[in-house]
């Protein structure tokens, strides 16, 4: 018996909305956690840069050059570096995963209210 798939949190908590006070609870919350969810990304893309711009170099170079060693060395050292200066690193990629989906979700459900009341005033 497969399990149920789990639907995240966010999905379950945030559904349309009703009211123009529903909309404002789902700003709130939204604005609530956008600063986090921005240093977090900030983090990712900072990490991320690095190493697509030493994949860059590497792709450029032949397997088995002294070149490319020095390369995949720097990548290795890169990485430990992270490993120590963030030892929370996965977690806190899955942190910023997981807000950017919810926060996305619940701009959709604000941009849906939306959509509705300026329907219904046309």
């Amino acid at each position: 018996e497969p399990s149920a798939i789990e639907l995240p949190d966010y999905l379950i908590k945030y559904i349309a909305i009703v009211s123009y006070e529903q909309r404002q609870n789902y700003k709130d919350d939204f604005n609530a956690e956008y600063d986090e969810y921005r240093a977090l990304h900030a983090r990712m893309e900072t990490v991320a840069r690095r190493f697509i711009k030493l994949d860059a170099q590497r792709k450029r170079l032949s397997p088995g050059s002294k070149e490319y060693q020095n390369v995949h060395e720097e990548v290795l050292q890169e990485y430990q570096k992270i490993k120590q200066s963030s030892p929370n690193y996965h977690e806190e990629k899955y942190r910023c995963e997981y807000l950017h989906n919810k926060l996305a979700h619940i701009k959709r459900m604000i941009g849906e209210f939306d959509q509705q009341q300026a329907e219904s005033w046309s």
